[in-house]
């Protein structure tokens, strides 16, 4: 088995598929009430972090930042207990994906930026954030950005997958004159918070590469080049994760993305186990194991132990990232999500099954 590693080393061994001296873990969640303003979200990222002392930090930002300054509308629970409700979205007829400006992360708030382009002080608060987080976390903490893919930004522009569905099939020549301008928007938005500090994103899919509301031909067409294209943008950050959710997810289809980490909902039977994915994604760190809806069952922390257990068997010593399948509930039981880092520190196989 290796000597003690840094983060950095650890995951850097998982991905190249070399020993580890214990499997890297990382678990995620939203702050409801913290997250809406930049200095809360970064305070809660700190403490998630600073008490987890997870391999990396996927920064869970404000859940309506992507789609905020293009004017989807939002109401929040008085508690800060829950997720926010869409009251009204942004785009209401094909036309309106036609018409969506470039949006400028860095200009000031309230400014134009420029010709066909708008300021963006929801996006610009965010890229704030990412930098504040490096300057309270230091050098030796992997953080990536959660950035979300321009079909997924899309759907919820339109206020939800049938929505987009319907525009998307009524009118595809519109839906890509907005999938251009969100891509821009996004990867240049991607480059700069790796500029800030970020060490990769975290790229979602959500509602979009899944086969319960797109088919591959569909995703093929509209969403994989301009994936694509914010990919390309933060091309050397030595941490990009793929994120495809939900059930029926395409992650086979997307497994030759170039970047250096995927994550998908491996509990669910509709998708591939994380052991079955091992050929179909060469070169590449599997992160997952673990079921974001066992952090709320009433044995939580023992469903975590076994869980953990199981994909370490079922890996047969190759490393991996123990993660959960998507985000974890807020309310997740808290021996249970420390159950997910102890479970990391158990003993790992020095060669290869």
């Amino acid at each position: 088995m290796p000597s003690a590693m840094t983060k950095r080393e650890r995951l850097a061994a998982v991905i190249a598929g070399r020993p580890v001296d214990r499997l890297p873990v990382a678990l995620w969640r939203h702050f409801w009430g913290e997250e809406t303003s930049r200095a809360g979200l970064v305070e809660a990222m700190v403490r998630w972090q600073t008490t987890g002392d997870w391999d990396f930090l996927k920064i869970n930002p404000r859940a309506s930042y992507h789609v905020e300054d293009w004017g989807n509308r939002y109401t929040r629970v008085a508690s800060g207990q829950a997720a926010p409700v869409l009251v009204r979205a942004a785009v209401q007829t094909a036309e309106d994906f036609a018409r969506l400006p470039r949006l400028d992360p860095m200009a000031h708030p309230g400014v134009n930026a420029g010709p066909g382009r708008r300021a963006a002080p929801v996006l610009g608060d965010h890229l704030g954030a990412v930098a504040d987080l490096r300057a309270e976390l230091g050098p030796d903490v992997p953080m990536i950005m959660t950035v979300f893919t321009p079909l997924a930004i899309a759907e919820e522009l339109a206020g939800g997958p049938q929505r987009l569905q319907a525009i998307l099939r009524a009118s595809p020549d519109k839906v890509h004159a907005g999938l251009r301008t969100i891509a821009a928007t996004f990867a240049d938005f991607s480059a700069r918070a790796v500029a800030a500090g970020a060490d990769g994103i975290y790229l979602a899919t959500t509602h979009t590469a899944t086969r319960a509301n797109f088919s591959v031909d569909e995703y093929a067409a509209f969403g994989r080049p301009y994936d694509l294209e914010v990919i390309a943008a933060v091309q050397g950050a030595p941490l990009n994760l793929l994120h495809v959710c939900q059930s029926q997810a395409m992650v086979r289809e997307l497994a030759d993305y170039p970047v250096s980490l995927i994550n998908w909902d491996t509990a669910d039977p509709t998708n591939p186990h994380l052991d079955e994915m091992v050929a179909a994604a060469p070169g590449k760190g599997l992160v997952g194991g673990l079921d974001r809806r066992a952090f709320m069952a009433r044995d939580a922390a023992a469903r975590i132990r076994a869980q953990a257990a199981e994909a370490r068997r079922a890996m047969a010593g190759r490393p991996f990232v123990l993660a959960s399948t998507c985000t974890i509930d807020p309310a997740s039981d808290a021996e249970a999500v420390r159950a997910a880092r102890e479970a990391a520190e158990g003993s790992q196989e020095s060669r290869h099954g």
